[in-house]
């Protein structure tokens, strides 16, 4: 049994969202809220224990996931307690981690969104929405996720020597290795936290620590990096852009079906509502079709869709992450330095570039 724990300083909420956590996990998880009234020795911190109540409740099931509010101060005996503390505990115990914030977000915001994007590698998974109705779902997909990384990972861990080809096997897509590796190559943010476990010039140095680990750094780097830059994976809107068929059109049912056999359905695959398609196997599929894209495949097939166009009117092909939205090359910005390497059909649209650039300096 796996158990879900629960940080949250506002009793009735904590209990809703527990109680809306454990139906959508029913028996393949307990979920557990931090009630906040655990004793705290004489010049102990807050980060102690918390630790040690987190390892009381792993004597009993292992602990799969921390989902933790930002704002924590109304704990009558943890006055003034944030995330920070709760996150460095799952960090040290290799436990997944999750946040959330009841305060209205200005990620609506364009250069709220830009700041976002450029710390995006130092970023905790954080849930959208602003209640349990909206956060629950969240939790239970991430749980979900981690769980099947956890048991593809035990059979891997020993044969298996980089992160690359461990989630490449994970995914069931082991051609992807090579530009998985490619997206780890400037991402060590995430896979620092394996090389404080590990001494390449200590032949004894012990690897249980990494095994431990490995499943929530591969987690947060599929979650935070390769399924939200599109290069080896594509959401909705970047898929209708690369396929080159209309946002109208690609939401529809019955165009989507066309695609079906290129669908991710890997860990995560329906976190926080959205769907991702192998860019890869989209590529095999056109392809083998012999036509020159999406558009032309779903026209073969006597379904008519339109073009996907930018807003400036020009055939799009590629993916805005700050106007999350289909952009040409044209009229966009590539070779971000601080997205991924790898996520090559992700850009910047150029006017927006250009203002928020000239805002904060320059890169």
């Amino acid at each position: 049994m796996s158990s879900i724990l629960i940080f949250d300083d506002r009793a009735d909420e904590r209990k809703r969202l527990t109680d809306a956590v454990s139906q959508l996990v029913d028996n393949h998880a307990s979920v557990l809220p931090f009630e906040g009234n655990t004793e705290i020795a004489e010049g102990e911190s807050y980060e102690t224990a918390i630790s040690k109540w987190v390892q009381k409740c792993s004597d009993k099931d292992r602990v799969a996931l921390i989902a933790c509010d930002k704002e924590l101060g109304l704990y009558d005996n943890f006055r003034g307690l944030s995330a920070t503390p709760v996150s460095a505990v799952a960090m040290e115990l290799g436990i997944p981690f999750c946040q959330y914030s009841r305060q209205v977000q200005s990620a609506q915001r364009e250069f709220a969104r830009y700041k976002s994007l450029r710390q995006w590698s130092s970023e905790q998974i954080t849930l959208s929405g602003l209640g349990e109705i909206d956060w629950a779902p969240q939790i239970a997909s991430l749980f979900g996720g981690f769980e099947k990384i956890v048991q593809r990972y035990k059979d891997i861990q020993k044969e298996v020597t980089t992160p690359a080809k461990a989630l490449a096997i994970i995914l069931e897509n082991p051609d992807i290795e090579s530009k998985l590796a490619l997206y780890g190559s400037g991402e060590q943010v995430f896979l620092q936290e394996l090389l404080q476990y590990y001494d390449p010039d200590d032949p004894k140095s012990d690897l249980s620590e990494i095994y431990d680990h490995m499943p929530r750094v591969l987690g947060s780097w599929l979650l935070l990096s390769i399924m939200r830059f599109p290069g080896i994976l594509v959401n909705k809107d970047a898929a209708a852009s690369y396929l080159n068929i209309s946002q109208d059109d690609f939401s529809k049912a019955e165009i989507q079906s066309l695609f079906e056999t290129t669908k991710y359905c890997g860990p995560f695959n329906d976190f926080g509502g959205e769907s991702w398609w192998w860019r890869d196997r989209l590529d095999i599929l056109i392809g083998e079709e012999g036509v020159d894209d999406g558009r032309d495949y779903a026209l073969s097939h006597n379904m008519q869709v339109n073009e996907c166009l930018d807003y400036l009117k020009v055939r799009a092909g590629y993916y805005c992450m700050l106007m999350r939205q289909p952009v040409s090359s044209k009229n966009s910005k590539g070779g971000i330095g601080w997205f991924p390497a790898g996520a090559d059909l992700a850009r910047l649209r150029k006017d927006k570039y250009d203002q928020l650039t000239a805002l904060v300096g320059g890169f």
